[in-house]
C-alpha cells in the first residue's frame, strides 16, 4: 500500500512540474504575424516610427497621471491605452508594417498592471 500511494505522489508531482513547461501562457491574440508582402516607403515607415514615439509618450503619461491620482482609474487607463494603441495599429496595418506591444508592469492604485508600450519591426 505504501509504494502504491508514493508511486502515485510521484505520479502527480512529475504532472504538475511537466504541465507548466507545454502550457502556453499567451493567447492567440498576444501573436501578430507578418503576411503581407507589401513594401513601406520611407516616408510611410518614418511617419509611422513618429507615431509610435508619439503614442508612447501619450501611454506614458497617462500611466503617471493614474499613478498621481488617489482613486482607482485602472479601467480608464486601460480604455485610454486600448484607443491611443489601436489607432497605431490600424495605420500599420494599412501600410503593411508590424507593430508589437511589449507589455511592462506597473504599480498602480494598490494592483499591478501590464501595459504595453509599442516598438515598431522593421522587415
Amino acid at each position: 500500500m505504501k509504494k502504491r500511494l508514493m508511486s502515485i505522489l510521484i505520479c502527480v508531482l512529475l504532472l504538475v512540474m511537466v504541465i507548466p513547461g507545454v502550457a502556453n501562457a499567451a493567447g492567440p491574440d498576444n501573436v501578430k504575424v507578418a503576411v503581407r508582402q507589401e513594401v513601406t516607403t520611407d516616408n510611410q515607415y518614418d511617419k509611422l516610427v513618429k507615431m509610435v514615439d508619439k503614442a508612447n509618450q501619450q501611454i506614458a503619461k497617462a500611466v503617471a497621471k493614474a499613478q498621481s491620482t488617489p482613486y482607482d482609474d485602472v479601467d480608464e487607463l486601460l480604455a485610454t491605452v486600448e484607443g491611443i494603441v489601436a489607432k497605431v495599429m490600424a495605420y500599420a496595418d494599412s501600410i503593411g508594417a508590424v507593430v508589437v506591444c511589449e507589455y511592462t508592469t506597473y504599480y498602480i492604485d494598490g494592483q499591478y498592471v501590464m501595459i504595453d508600450p509599442l516598438r515598431v519591426i522593421p522587415l
